[in-house]
């Protein structure tokens, strides 16, 4: 942490290291500036870490008539396909149908979807019958199915992605802390945002940095460091949680994905193919107050377990589920207080308050590089300063991930790998962020508890009792959080 002060002023303190921090960090390096990207827990370990795992344009955007959100999206669906092309894929996506009319209407939108792409389509949208269905997906519900629609989206590891954006931004000369928060803004005499005040989470010692410009990219915290700003500024994010519950690959019967079109409640619901298990999801829950843990409730599971149940042959129940995770969105507020969390928009806003604190909402992985981009543009306008082309587009994401198969016991040579070169802090980040065991199989997690934290503790040179509490922290994690409420059908 001393290290961060050698600088008498950083061009950038971007606030989050999720998403929407290190999108803007990537496009302020690529430009040859000085970026101090700070992180108060983990890397991505609120929404960036939560998400559906897609890389998507939107196909329900599209039937809402948002086709600039959906052009905009399929352009940066391509940049990262490419760019971090070895943690991600091309994911073949069916929506049955039990009617053609029904068919003909998802057909002509995809179809639709596929022109918007223009030369940035990776597949082809093609009508199935119901044989070809059942073929693809083994577990289809075939009563009165009379076939379905063949797309293609994206599919990655969102904290991978997180991590190996991290090594790109360092190797590009950006500086990157995780578990270091910040306690207040610092303004000069004219009221000015000209830094921060950090804190590092671990030692609780504090630092004062500067920088000409501080982005608040913190997501769901976002109103925290606005009212920092300003403690009578309207709150610009409300939160909306989406949960998951992750099932065997059985329940679906293949590796093609199940899009469901139209839920009870008029959303998409994803049944997806994911390291091995299948990831289901998600739901749209208005949340008064942002956490670190949000927790998925019994309705929920609910929602998704009736609604998966009239398309699969082998319907699951709670006993059937390996984990269970909520995110929240960090929706922009809107106007209307009374609006239906699926009417408010998933794009983007830059938005300033006087004292020239920039602040990023909105947003999803996919354009996450486009938001940083956006950002950087409206500093060097705002601000006037000497203008400088992106380079973000052009860059390689690092490309030294760790490929894990998670359909056998994970290498304990490979566990110390990641703790030695990856910043990991605590068993948590080890279990939930650098492998996603967390999220794929609770029980798994508890059988390797000890074991990697025994490794972790050797590694940062701590004592028994600090492995007694990290074990114990998780295990708590665990049954408050990731397991389902109710192991019965």
């Amino acid at each position: 942490m001393l290290d961060i002060q050698k600088n008498q002023e950083w061009d950038f303190l971007v606030i989050g290291g999720g998403a929407s921090g290190l999108g803007v960090a990537l496009d302020a390096v690529s430009r040859g500036y000085k970026v101090l990207l700070v992180e108060k827990v983990d890397f991505g370990k609120g929404t960036s870490s939560r998400s559906t795992k897609l890389i998507h344009g939107g196909v329900r955007y599209l039937q809402q008539g948002n086709v600039s959100l959906v052009r905009e999206a399929l352009k940066e669906r391509a940049y990262m396909l490419s760019a971090a092309n070895h943690i991600s894929k091309l994911q073949p996506f069916i929506i049955p149908f039990y009617s053609r009319l029904t068919g003909f209407y998802y057909f002509s939108g995809l179809k639709a979807y596929d022109l918007l792409a223009g030369s940035k389509r990776i597949g082809k949208t093609i009508w199935l019958n119901k044989k070809q269905v059942i073929k693809r997906i083994g577990n289809i519900n075939s009563k009165g199915l009379k076939g379905g629609i063949l797309y293609y989206d994206g599919q990655f590891d969102d904290t991978r992605l997180c991590i190996d954006l991290i090594k790109t931004i360092v190797k590009h000369g950006g500086t990157c802390i995780n578990y270091c928060g910040v306690t207040d803004l610092v303004k000069d005499e004219e009221g000015n945002c000209t830094g921060a005040i950090l804190k590092d989470e671990i030692s609780n010692k504090e630092y004062k940095i500067t920088a000409r410009s501080v982005i608040n990219a913190t997501g769901v915290f976002t109103n925290d460091i606005i009212h920092m700003d300003d403690k009578k500024q309207r709150d610009l994010v409300k939160p909306s949680r989406g949960s998951h519950i992750v099932l065997e690959q059985e329940f679906l019967g293949g590796n093609t994905a199940i899009m469901i079109p139209k839920t009870s409640d008029g959303r998409v619901l994803f049944l997806i193919p994911w390291n091995g298990k299948v990831l289901v999801g998600t739901t749209d829950i208005a949340t008064d107050e942002p956490a670190y843990e949000p927790k998925i409730e019994k309705e929920e599971i609910d929602f998704i377990l009736n609604n998966t149940d009239e398309y699969l042959k082998q319907s699951p129940g709670r006993i059937d589920i390996k984990s269970t995770f909520s995110g929240l969105r960090p929706l922009a507020a809107p106007k209307d207080k009374n609006a239906k969390t699926k009417e408010i928009s998933r794009g983007h806003q830059v938005i300033w308050t006087e004292s020239g604190l920039c602040s990023l909402i909105g947003g999803k992985w996919t354009t996450f590089r486009k938001m940083g981009e956006d950002v950087i543009e409206d500093v060097i306008q705002k601000k006037k300063w000497v203008k400088t082309e992106s380079q973000s587009e052009t860059i390689q994401i690092d490309d030294e991930a760790l490929r894990i198969d998670y359909s056998k016991p994970i290498k304990i040579s490979l566990i110390k790998k990641i703790i030695k070169e990856e910043m990991v802090m605590t068993l948590e980040d080890l279990v939930a962020r650098r492998t996603r065991l967390l999220f794929l199989d609770t029980e798994m997690t508890k059988s390797v508890l000890e074991e990697w934290c025994e490794l972790l503790m050797e590694h940062l040179g701590k004592d028994q009792g600090w492995k007694n509490d990290q074990v114990q922290s998780v295990r708590n994690l665990i049954t408050s959080g990731y397991e389902p409420i109710i192991r019965s059908k």
